[in-house]
């Protein structure tokens, strides 16, 4: 059997609109093939069949079994998390977060779908982060925290980026510049040394600077 014909038969058992006595429409049927084709796109990047459907518009049922015929089993059960606790307990989690939402809100405004925005952004952030700590799940879930609310952009009160942070935080410098600064000196810049029990100094031993009290005379 050729690689079309396969195809063809493929499709069959996935499309509605795929049957030898009625008429199929071309556009119908475009568009139909292409959200199989993001169904498979998000499987494969770990996905579950419910988030899928949601996602692609495609029923259910349908994109259970394509997960099937692209995992051999069933999609696992388990919802969307509910709170951002998981965000909040490190600045790098954080400050990545703010990097997927920025590229899924930039993506989205070039007209594409939902689910090939998400495919996007998911595979740069995957290429442009050394040390990603987000799986798609944890991505979908960023641009909804600031659609509840939860979340919103203010602006750093030391480098001027905008950054995501929780509304009831109080916290005005970005992820990015807390880490930093946990390494470096807030004043000159100066790499601070390590202390017994690899903690940082918390004066500069360069300009005198204190973290917490400033500079010291």
């Amino acid at each position: 059997m050729n690689p079309g014909t396969d195809s063809a038969l493929f499709l069959s058992t996935l499309c509605p609109f795929a049957k030898a006595d009625r008429a199929i429409c071309t556009v119908e049927l475009c568009g139909y093939a292409t959200r199989i084709q993001e169904s498979a796109q998000l499987i494969q990047l770990g996905a579950r069949a419910g988030l899928v459907a949601q996602l692609t518009g495609l029923e259910k049922t349908t994109v259970n079994r394509l997960y099937r015929q692209l995992h051999g089993e069933p999609s696992p059960p388990g919802q969307m998390p509910f709170t951002d606790t998981w965000y909040r307990a490190h600045d790098r989690r954080m400050l990545q977060a703010t990097l997927v939402w920025r590229l899924q809100h930039r993506l989205l405004q070039t007209g594409r779908s939902a689910a090939r925005a998400l495919i996007d952004a998911y595979e740069a952030y995957e290429r442009l982060i050394c040390e990603p700590l987000f799986d798609l799940t944890r991505v979908v879930h960023v641009p909804r925290l600031v659609n509840m609310e939860t979340w919103h952009e203010r602006p750093c009160q030391d480098c001027g980026t905008s950054f995501l942070a929780p509304v009831d935080s109080k916290k005005r410098i970005c992820p990015g510049c807390r880490l930093y600064h946990r390494h470096r000196c807030r004043d000159c810049g100066f790499q601070l040394p390590l202390q017994s029990r690899g903690r940082r100094r918390e004066t500069c031993p360069q300009c005198g600077f204190n973290k917490h009290r400033g500079r010291q005379r």
